[in-house]
């Protein structure tokens, strides 16, 4: 069974709205990061649980795990570390109040051309500990391979999944981020899909996030394999519906900023039917984004909710 859930924030940063919209799209669970404009990560347990848990009771929609910010640091920032790991304890606390099975974390910012051998003692031992948080709750982290982070080719990503070894400690998958470090999306997805737990829904084409399906990920390929091997997990859509929604106008009133972009967006405009002139809300590029990911469901016969 895939469970479809979403960044519902890029809609919008109102909890209610993304509630509203999730079940408008008949959607389960959503995926929280920004909440009433602030990062989740900014509220005490205590705050989330008198603002939040009520309402998401209340609108019978879940968490398919907290997208956090954990790990989004300088791999040597040791001040910032001691934020994240007292970050992490309450986003556990909320995970555990809302039946939340798991917390999406990276494994630092390095410096281009970085040397391995001095960066990966400090992001091993850091990442260790992130997990010796968790080890006494029922949550697992997720390591999202992200551009710029140590871990984000599948050999690093591996690697670092294999010496931190733990069953509480599992991979989420990103076919974009993926190809925006040159590597082919599903290559990266055999590779590490015996570690992976949780797979987020984004394409690009030449580094452009586009409507799923429609760029160079392979999201029905990895859909219809993991379908042909039982999958029985999250789905989560995460467009960046603001990139298409909000610059596409200024980038065709001034194409130099970046033509490859506006070469990418009007050939999703011609994929949509629509023109340069024709208004696109955030909203109708998540409607896409689900009306895709359930179409792709379909054609391979995959259960779904």
């Amino acid at each position: 069974m895939f469970m479809i859930s979403g960044f519902t924030d890029e809609v919008s940063s109102s909890f209610d709205t993304q509630l509203a919209l999730a079940g408008e799209l008949g959607m389960k669970y959503i995926c929280p990061r920004t909440v009433d404009k602030k990062n989740i990560t900014r509220y005490s347990f205590e705050e989330f649980e008198q603002l939040f848990y009520g309402k998401m009771q209340g609108a019978g929609i879940g968490f398919s795990s907290i997208g956090s910010p954990i790990g989004k640091i300088k791999w040597n920032d040791d001040a910032a570390f001691l934020r994240h790991k007292e970050q992490l304890r309450t986003l556990i606390r909320i995970a555990e109040k809302t039946g939340c099975k798991y917390i999406r974390i990276f494994s630092f910012f390095v410096e281009s051309g970085f040397d391995d051998d001095a960066v990966y003692p400090s992001v091993l031992r850091k990442t260790k500990e992130f997990v010796d948080i968790v080890q006494e709750h029922d949550v697992i982290l997720l390591h999202e391979n992200e551009k710029g982070i140590y871990g984000d080719i599948p050999e690093r990503v591996l690697k670092l999944h294999r010496d931190v070894g733990h069953e509480q400690y599992k991979l989420c998958y990103d076919a974009s981020n993926y190809i925006q470090c040159g590597v082919e999306p599903f290559d990266a997805y055999i590779q590490t899909k015996a570690d992976t737990a949780y797979y987020h829904m984004k394409d690009c084409e030449d580094g452009v996030e586009v409507p799923l399906g429609t760029g160079q990920g392979r999201i029905k390929d990895i859909i219809a394999d993991l379908a042909g091997t039982g999958f029985d997990g999250f789905v989560t859509m995460e467009p960046h519906t603001a990139k298409y929604a909000l610059l596409r106008k200024l980038y065709y009133a001034l194409p130099f900023l970046d033509k490859k972009a506006v070469a990418v967006y009007r050939k999703i405009d011609s994929s949509q039917g629509l023109t340069g002139k024709s208004k696109v809300s955030r909203k109708d590029v998540f409607v896409w984004q689900r009306r895709n990911l359930t179409k792709m469901l379909d054609e391979v016969g995959a259960e779904y909710e």
